[in-house]
């Protein structure tokens, strides 16, 4: 039986927070070094790239500290893979080929099951609170898992709640990581990193309109990425040369461009 309450007690509840501060402290430098080593790259100057980052520092002063978050980038990779399968696998689909309800025992299409199929070595109890923390499944009034995003949002988009912070700045990283190696590190200008984009200045009623057409496509696009790389990822090497890859798609709206 996977209860919801208490997945993490067998660990300290200190140490766990302790280690998270530090994956965070060490993602949020290296967020900070590739966005400043960016724009030194784009001209701007030591001096002026002081005072911006002082003039940043005062205009977030009023935004109250979020809520501490138990999942680790680590814990919400491991949900995403978790998405996946439930959305993909005939095991875990209904007749209309939409995420089936999971029971919470251990019989037949339980969230356990789930788990050990794409996940194995992973603790169901510590993943299921993880998935209620980023808002990605429910409980229902009848006992059982209700998936109700297709995707691990990585923050509640709430004031005051909780946002997986880890997570999110290992996101932001990698993007600024391919940026970063196309800007200063390539070896030519057609042996860089994928990185696209394209750009438009539209009337804002077409913006829903965009975003469902990159939620239909962009969708597409991560799952095969998603099924590849989950069909090569490792524990560990006998070189120890494991690095983290990905890919993805969204969507920017950007209100003051002129």
């Amino acid at each position: 039986m996977i209860t919801p309450d208490g997945p993490y007690e067998n660990h300290s509840t200190n140490e766990m927070l302790s280690q998270s501060g530090d994956a965070i402290l060490n993602s949020a430098r290296i967020l900070l070094r590739r966005v400043f080593r960016i724009l030194r790259g784009c001209g701007i100057s030591e001096h002026q790239l002081r005072q911006m980052g002082t003039v940043a520092v005062d205009e977030i002063v009023s935004i109250p500290d979020s809520q501490p978050s138990r999942v680790t980038a680590r814990q919400a990779i491991m949900c995403c893979d978790l998405v996946l399968k439930w959305r993909r696998d005939c095991r875990f689909v209904d007749a209309n080929g939409m995420p089936t309800q999971l029971a919470l025992d251990d019989s037949r299409l339980s969230f356990g099951e789930l788990v050990r199929a794409s996940v194995p070595d992973a603790d169901p109890q510590a993943l299921l609170a993880s998935m209620e923390e980023l808002g990605v499944v429910r409980i229902t009034e009848d006992k059982r898992l209700e998936l109700i995003s297709d995707s691990v949002v990585a923050c509640s988009g709430q004031d005051g709640l909780t946002i997986a912070s880890e997570f999110v700045l290992e996101h932001i990283c990698g993007f600024l990581g391919s940026v970063e190696y196309n800007v200063f590190d390539k070896p030519s200008r057609a042996k860089g990193r994928f990185e696209r984009a394209c750009y438009a200045s539209v009337t804002k009623d077409l913006v829903p309109v965009l975003q469902q057409l990159v939620n239909a496509r962009g969708q597409d696009f991560v799952d095969v990425i998603d099924e590849w790389l989950a069909r090569r990822s490792v524990k560990s090497s006998p070189r120890g040369e494991r690095v983290l890859v990905g890919a993805g798609a969204y969507v920017f709206v950007r209100d003051d461009f002129t």
